[in-house]
C-alpha cells in the first residue's frame, strides 16, 4: 500500500502523485497522435476516415470509461483507510460490467455504414471510416478491462506500473503502425484500417499486462477479510459505486452527445476542414491530458485533505493545486502556439493543411488553458461530494457549444476556426462558473472533518 499525502499542500507530494498519471493520460494521447501523424503522412484521405471513426465511435468509449471512473473516489478511500479487501472487491465488481459494454462497443463498431450515413457524411467518407469503426470496437472489451484495472491500481497507489505499460503500449504501437500503415517486410499497406489494427492489438496487450498484474494482488489484499470495521463501509460502496458511475456516465452522455456534431460539421465543411479540425485538437491533446492528470491528483488531494482537515483545508489545497497545475500547462501551451507552423509540417506534408492547422493552433492553445482551469476547480468539487453543481455547469455549457459552433462555422462564414471558437467561449463560461462556484461552497467553511461515507449525498451542500 502507498504512502498517505502530507497535510497540506505540499508540491513534492502532489507532483510526486500526479506525474504518473500524467505519463499514463498523456501516452494514451501520444498514440492517438501518433496514429494520425503516421495515416496522415501516408494519405490524407485515409486520415480523415480514421479521424471520423475515433470522431464517433471513440465518443461511446468516453461514455463507458466514464462509468467505470465514476466511483474512483472509492477505492482511494477504502485504501487511506487501510481496507485493501474493499478497494479490491470495488474493481472486481466492474469486471463483468467491463466486458458487457466492450461488447456493446464491437456490436455498435459493425454498424458503421447505416451510422455514418444517419448522420449525413458523404459516401466517400462513410465507405472508408466504416472498416475502421469495426476494427476499434473489436478491441473495445480489452480496452475496458484494462481501464478498469488501472483504476484500481491507481486508486491504491500504484500508478507507477500503470505509466510503465502505458509507455510500453506506445512504442509497441509505432512498431505495429510502421509495420501495417504503409505495409513493410511483405505486409500489404493497410492505411486507416493497420492503424486500427494496431491499437486494437496494443489495447489486448495492455489489459493482460494490467489485468494480470492487478490480479496478482490478490496474495497481499485477500478479499475474504469481513471485519466488522469495514464491513458496514463496503455495503455503502457497493451502493454509491453504481449510482456515482450512473451519474457520471449520465453527464458524459449528455457532453457527448453535444459535442459529436462539432465532428460531424467538420466532415459537412470538408475533407480539409475535417482534417484540420482533427489534426489540431491531436496535437494539443498532450497538453489537454497533463492538466487532466494533475485534475485528478488535485482530487484524490483534495479529498483526502477534506476528511482530515475539513473543507476550509482543502480549498487551500484546491488553490495552491490550481496554480500549480496551470504553470506547466501555459509553458506547453506557450510553445505550441510559438512553434505552431513547426508542428503543423512534421504532422502533415500537405501544404493547405499545415496553413490550416497554423491558423487554428493559437485558439486551440488558449482552449486548453481555459479547461486547465475547469478540470481543477471540476474535480475539486467532486471530491467535496458535490456532483449536481458541476455536473449542470458541464451541461449547460455544452448546450451552449453546439449552437454556437454552428452558428460561426456556417453563417458567420469562419470555418472550422468557428468551431474552436465556439469551443473557446464555451469553456471559459464553464471554467468562470466552477470557479465561482467553489469559491461560494468553501467560502464560510470550517476546519472540521467531511462526514462519513455512508453519509454521502449526491447533491450535498
Amino acid at each position: 500500500m502507498g504512502p498517505q499525502l502530507p497535510r497540506g499542500f505540499n508540491a513534492r507530494a502532489f507532483f510526486g502523485l500526479a506525474l504518473p498519471m500524467i505519463v499514463s493520460r498523456t501516452g494514451l494521447a501520444a498514440m492517438g497522435i501518433a496514429d494520425g501523424l503516421m495515416v496522415s503522412r501516408f494519405q490524407a484521405h485515409e486520415f480523415a476516415w480514421l479521424s471520423l471513426a475515433e470522431g464517433t465511435l471513440g465518443r461511446l468509449l468516453d461514455l463507458f470509461v466514464a462509468f467505470l471512473l465514476g466511483g474512483l473516489a472509492l477505492v482511494a478511500r477504502h485504501h487511506a483507510r487501510g481496507d485493501a479487501a474493499g478497494a479490491r472487491l470495488f474493481w472486481l465488481r466492474t469486471l463483468p460490467v467491463a466486458v458487457g459494454l466492450g461488447i456493446v462497443g464491437f456490436l455498435v463498431g459493425l454498424c458503421g455504414n447505416p451510422l455514418l450515413s444517419i448522420m449525413g457524411q458523404s459516401r466517400a467518407l462513410t465507405a472508408g471510416a466504416a472498416p475502421v469503426m469495426a476494427i476499434l470496437g473489436a478491441g473495445y472489451p480489452a480496452s475496458l478491462l484494462a481501464i478498469s484495472a488501472a483504476v484500481y491500481l491507481e486508486g491504491i497507489n500504484r500508478p507507477r506500473f500503470v505509466a510503465i505499460c502505458v509507455v510500453t503500449a506506445n512504442v509497441l504501437n509505432v512498431a505495429l503502425n510502421w509495420l501495417l500503415i504503409g505495409g513493410h517486410l511483405g505486409l500489404a499497406a493497410m492505411g486507416a484500417r493497420g492503424s486500427a489494427l494496431s491499437t486494437t492489438l496494443v489495447r489486448c496487450a495492455l489489459c493482460l499486462a494490467l489485468v494480470g498484474y492487478a490480479w496478482r494482488l490478490r496474495t497481499e489484499q485477500p478479499v475474504d477479510d469481513d471485519s466488522e470495521t469495514h464491513r458496514a463501509e463496503r455495503a455503502a460502496s457497493a451502493r454509491a459505486q453504481w449510482r456515482l458511475g450512473f451519474g457520471a456516465a449520465g453527464t458524459v452522455a449528455v457532453m457527448v452527445a453535444l459535442t459529436a456534431p462539432l465532428t460531424v460539421f467538420a466532415g459537412w465543411l470538408g475533407v480539409l476542414p475535417l482534417a484540420t479540425f482533427a489534426a489540431a485538437w491531436s496535437l494539443a491533446a498532450p497538453a489537454a491530458l497533463l492538466a487532466l492528470g494533475m485534475a485528478d491528483a488535485t482530487g484524490i488531494y483534495v479529498g483526502s485533505e477534506a476528511g482530515r482537515s475539513g473543507e476550509r483545508c482543502a480549498a487551500a489545497v484546491a488553490w495552491a493545486s490550481l496554480r500549480a497545475t496551470l504553470a506547466p500547462t501555459a509553458v506547453l501551451v506557450g510553445v505550441l502556439v510559438i512553434c505552431a507552423h513547426f508542428f503543423a509540417t512534421l504532422y502533415s506534408k500537405d501544404l493547405n493543411l499545415q496553413i490550416s492547422m497554423t491558423a487554428v493552433i493559437p485558439v486551440v492553445g488558449a482552449i486548453i488553458l481555459v479547461d486547465c482551469a475547469g478540470f481543477v476547480m471540476g474535480a475539486s468539487l467532486r471530491a467535496l461530494r458535490e456532483v449536481a453543481w458541476p455536473t449542470g455547469i458541464d451541461i449547460g455549457s455544452m448546450l451552449l457549444l453546439v449552437p454556437l459552433a454552428l452558428t460561426l462555422a456556417f453563417p458567420a462564414g469562419y470555418g472550422v476556426l468557428g468551431l474552436f471558437l465556439a469551443m473557446l467561449v464555451a469553456g471559459l463560461v464553464r471554467a468562470a462558473l466552477l470557479i465561482w462556484r467553489f469559491w461560494w461552497r468553501t467560502r464560510n467553511t470550517v476546519g472540521e472533518p467531511s462526514t462519513r461515507m455512508e453519509e454521502w449525498s449526491l447533491n450535498a451542500e
